[in-house]
Order: C-alpha cells, then sequence, then structure tokens
C-alpha cells in the first residue's frame, strides 16, 4: 500500500508511472474471488477514481463489464491505451469528479480503491449514498476509507473516519473484511507518511 493522490495536474504523470507496473489491489481481489461461483451471468462493476487503471484492467480481464470514472482525463487516456482491443466494448468511461456525479447505474460491485478519502467532507454522505443505491441485492463494495489518524487528516478538503464511523457507512452490508491498518510507510512517489487506512470488502443484503 503506497498511493498518493495529492498531486497537482503536473504531478499525475509521474504518479502513473509508479505504480503501473503494480497489481490490483488486495479489496479488489478479495472482491472478485468471493464472487466466484456464482450465477454464470457477465456482471457489471463501477470504478471510482480508477486512476491509470490497474484495477478496471483486472475486471476487464476476468470478463466483466467496467465503468471506469476519475477526474483526471489523462487517467482515462492511460486506461484505453492499455486496454487490449477485444476488451474494449466492455469497458465505458467518465471523466468526472465525484462532487459532481448526479447518480451512479445500478451494478454488481462498486470498486473504490483510495479514491473516496478525496471527495470532500460536505459531499461524501450523497456521495456514500448513490454507492449503496448503485450496488444491487448480493452485490459488493471494495475499497478504502483513510482513518481520522492518517498523515494527512489536517486537509479540510479530505474525508476520514473514525472505526465506528466505518462500520455505521456498512450497517446495510455483511461484511466480508475489514482490516483497519496503521503505520508509517511512503506515498507511491516517495514521500514519508502516516498510513491509517479502512480495507473493506462488504456483501449487499
Amino acid at each position: 500500500m503506497a498511493d498518493d493522490f495529492r498531486l497537482t495536474p503536473s504531478g499525475w504523470s509521474s504518479f502513473y508511472d509508479a505504480v503501473a507496473q503494480r497489481p490490483p489491489h488486495d479489496t479488489l481481489l478479495k472482491a472478485l474471488a468471493l464472487f466466484e461461483g456464482g450465477p454464470d451471468r457477465r456482471r457489471f462493476a463501477i470504478d471510482l477514481g480508477c486512476g491509470e487503471g490497474r484495477d478496471a484492467r483486472e475486471m476487464l480481464r476476468r470478463g466483466w463489464c467496467v465503468l471506469a470514472i476519475d477526474r483526471e482525463s489523462e487517467a482515462i487516456r492511460r486506461l484505453l491505451a492499455r486496454t487490449p482491443d477485444h476488451q474494449r466494448e466492455r469497458l465505458h468511461t467518465q471523466v468526472a469528479a465525484f462532487e459532481v456525479l448526479a447518480d451512479l447505474p445500478a451494478c454488481d460491485l462498486v470498486n473504490a480503491s483510495y479514491s473516496l478519502p478525496f471527495c470532500a467532507p460536505g459531499q461524501f454522505p450523497a456521495l456514500w449514498r448513490m454507492i449503496v443505491a448503485a450496488i444491487r441485492p448480493r452485490g459488493r463494495f471494495a475499497g478504502n476509507l483513510f482513518g481520522v489518524r492518517d498523515g494527512w487528516a489536517d486537509d479540510a478538503t479530505m474525508t476520514f473516519h473514525t472505526r465506528a464511523q466505518t462500520e455505521a457507512l456498512l450497517s446495510g452490508f455483511k461484511v466480508e473484511w475489514l482490516l483497519e491498518e496503521e503505520r508509517d510507510g511512503h506515498t507511491a512517489t516517495g514521500e514519508p507518511k502516516h498510513w491509517h487506512v479502512f480495507h473493506i470488502v462488504a456483501f449487499k443484503r
């Protein structure tokens, strides 16, 4: 875990280069494994804050249809450039910030790897309601939230949660994995950082 989204637009290229060869996030892989053995049909996922696309590409590789959303147009360009032609028909993209999303289509999975904390606090409740409403019964949420002791917790433009608040957000789900991690480390671009993160996979009843 070493992701860094607090970059200026000019810094995104370096970030995308730094993470380009990293594997899909553990939360996504755990969620995908839990879907295995279910109904034999094509599933649909929304990848919120998809970045350069390491999670979206894994879902496409496994036969999913994916709507990938990111506020940085470069992220979408990189994802499209690395998506094989035979998978393109199952990939849809949108350049948008969380704060301007009006709704999300019904889906089997919302994946949000290290992206939701970068929603402004005033807009987070509406975004979370939108996420919960979009996930079909027997669908899942996979992603991460930042805890209140995270090294960026003094940033008023970001959203942080206590464990109790995190558990309250998941009250409509069966929690399949909730790991609270706190450690000193570095961002993807090499900056020292104290991480306080909740890793989540949750099943919607």
